[in-house]
């Protein structure tokens, strides 16, 4: 079995299998340079998924607007 990496999130450095719990760390991965990017590479990813969370509540709050006239008569509205 090949040797595993590890990002330690309480030590701020890498670590090989034997060091502190899963719990404490990022990983696994295969070598130690793409441990030590492991923070960048989760911080590029929750922007991305921040920004497609953004565009997809704005194309939710799009078709709900556009919905929201559609197929009603305005005597049922009035009551509102």
């Amino acid at each position: 079995m090949q040797p595993r990496w590890w990002w330690c999130l309480r030590h701020g450095r890498v670590e090989p299998d034997a060091g502190c719990p899963n719990t404490e760390r990022l990983g696994p991965y295969d070598s130690p340079e793409q441990a030590a990017t492991a923070l960048r590479r989760a911080q590029q990813r929750n922007e991305e998924w921040e920004a497609a969370d953004r565009e997809w509540d704005e194309g939710c709050d799009e078709k709900h607007s556009e919905r929201r006239g559609q197929g009603r008569d305005e005597k049922h509205d009035e009551g509102r």
